[in-house]
C-alpha cells in the first residue's frame, strides 16, 4: 500500500486466506480490513503511522474477512523506499485464529479447573506436572493427609509433610500413572496410607493431553476405598 494506507495490490496468498480479490481491494483504504471497533478507535491510522515513523511495525488484531468473519491475525509491516524514491508499505498477515482459540480455550479451562478445585469436597485432588509437580491442590486434599504448611506451586510430592507421599512406591506409582497410555481412561491402584488411622484409599488418575505445544498433566482424585 502507499504512504496513506491505499492498497496496491495483494498476492495470491492473501486471496486464498480471506477471500479478496485484488479488484475488492485495489484502491481502498486498508482500513476497510479492520472491524468497525478498531476503525472508531483509529487502529488502522495509529498502525500506518507508527510504521512510517519507525520505518517498521508489528501488531495483532482482527482482519475481517470476505465473507464478513472475524480472524484473528498478527502483521508485519515495513515502509520501503524503490530507486525512484517511491515509498511504500509492505504489510505481511498471518493467520493465527486457530491459535487464539486455543489460548481462550486453555484460559477457560484453567479457570474452569479453579473452580473445580475450589467446590469439590468430597475427593482429594491433585495437579501435577510432567515432573510431577504440583500445580495445584484443593482444601479435601490438605485435610486428608493433614498438611499443615501450605502447598506451594512447583513443590514435589516429596516435599509435602506427609510421610506417604515420600515413599518410594507413591512416587513410583504417581510416574506410572503419568506415562501409562489408557487410551483416556482413568487408572486406579488402591493403597494403604495412614493418617489418624490406617485405612484404604484410592488414588485415580487421569492424564491430560492431546492439546499442541501444551504439556501433558497429571490429575489424581484420591478418595476413601468402601
Amino acid at each position: 500500500m502507499d504512504t496513506k494506507g491505499i492498497i496496491i495490490n495483494i498476492n495470491e496468498a492473501f486471496h486464498l486466506r480471506f477471500g479478496y480479490d485484488a479488484e475488492d481491494l485495489i484502491g481502498k483504504n486498508f482500513s476497510i480490513l479492520f472491524t468497525e471497533t478498531d476503525q472508531e478507535i483509529k487502529k488502522p491510522e495509529r498502525e500506518l503511522a507508527s510504521v512510517l515513523t519507525e520505518g517498521s511495525g508489528s501488531d495483532e488484531n482482527y482482519l475481517v474477512h470476505k465473507t464478513g468473519n472475524k480472524v484473528w491475525v498478527t502483521g508485519e509491516s515495513v515502509y520501503i523506499e524503490n530507486a525512484k524514491e517511491e515509498a511504500y508499505v509492505v504489510k505481511v498477515v498471518h493467520n493465527i485464529h486457530a491459535q487464539k482459540q486455543l489460548e481462550r480455550f486453555l484460559l477457560q479451562s484453567h479457570e474452569f479447573i479453579d473452580s473445580v478445585f475450589d467446590s469439590i469436597e468430597e475427593s482429594a485432588l491433585l495437579m501435577l506436572d510432567s515432573r510431577l509437580r504440583i500445580i495445584k491442590a484443593n482444601r479435601s486434599f490438605i485435610k486428608l493427609f493433614h498438611l499443615q504448611n501450605p502447598i506451594e506451586a512447583g513443590s514435589r510430592l516429596s516435599d509435602l509433610d506427609n510421610a506417604f507421599w515420600q515413599r518410594p512406591d507413591i512416587k513410583q506409582e504417581m510416574v506410572n500413572l503419568l506415562v501409562v497410555n489408557n487410551h483416556g481412561k482413568p487408572k486406579e491402584f488402591e493403597i494403604e496410607t495412614k493418617t489418624n488411622k490406617t485405612e484404604k484409599i484410592i488414588v485415580q488418575g487421569k492424564v491430560i493431553e492431546g492439546v499442541p505445544n501444551v504439556e501433558r498433566k497429571l490429575l489424581v482424585m484420591i478418595k476413601h476405598s468402601s
